[in-house]
């Protein structure tokens, strides 16, 4: 096979190139496997509601706008105990700087927890990571977030 066949097909690329790309390829499998879950599934209709709620299901299900404020203190502490290596993470537990859409609610007191950007009881999930809004091009780090600050 000459040198520009052996080119096109790929085996003339030098070690260096092989190296860098089995690295990526080595870091995406160990990303997508250190980045799993860890712990009982809470985010099924049927799960335990006192994993983050204070009350039974049955209190929770006759009051139902009451059950966002009956919440364990430490919920963020609760999320993280089972997501903590799944990559970055906005903080949470602060004030949005900007008005943010309905549709990213906040906590009672008016601050960003997981559950403003993220489904938690197992919602319909159509854009995957149970994210609220599609954010496969920054669109919902986009609807808080300008481009500039997020580089």
């Amino acid at each position: 096979m000459g040198a520009m066949a052996a080119r096109r097909n790929g085996f003339g690329r030098r070690p260096l190139q092989w190296g860098a790309l089995a690295l990526v390829v080595i870091l995406g499998i160990a990303v997508g496997a250190a980045g799993k879950p860890h712990g009982p599934n809470v985010h099924q209709p049927n799960a335990e509601c006192r994993s983050c709620h204070t009350v039974e299901r049955e209190n929770l299900e006759q009051d139902r706008a009451a059950a966002k404020t009956r919440l364990a203190a430490d919920l963020e502490e609760r999320c993280i105990s089972c997501h903590d290596d799944e990559g970055p993470s906005h903080h949470t537990g602060i004030r949005p700087t900007k008005p943010i859409p309905d549709t990213l609610p906040l906590s009672v007191e008016g601050l960003i927890t997981c559950a403003t950007c993220h489904y938690i009881h197992g919602e319909q999930n159509p854009f995957g990571d149970f994210v609220r809004i599609n954010n496969s091009r920054g669109g919902l780090c986009l609807t808080c977030h300008e481009l500039s600050e997020l580089g």
